[in-house]
């Protein structure tokens, strides 16, 4: 898990859900962390480079199809909040 000051990621009270309405795991989302933090490099700010990478963590963790690029950006962003 990431730790930054008190707050640990993975354990918030904002809970992924994928399509079933079924919620993440504390390690599914530890694995999330830290597909985002190894692919960070990617992120580039070009016109939809978020997206295709989003997709491809998504596809790592077996959840294409499951989640959205767009829900797992949203997902991140719960994180900057709390730290």
């Amino acid at each position: 898990m990431i730790h930054c000051g008190s707050k640990r990621f993975g354990q918030t009270g904002a809970a992924m859900a994928d399509h079933s309405g079924k919620s993440w795991t504390k390690e599914q989302t530890g694995q999330f962390i830290k597909l985002r933090g190894e692919n960070h490099h990617l992120f580039t700010g070009a016109k939809n480079s978020a997206t295709v990478v989003w997709r491809t963590v998504l596809e790592k963790m077996d959840q294409q199809g499951k989640v959205t690029p767009l829900q797992a950006q949203k997902k991140v962003g719960q994180y900057e909040k709390e730290i």
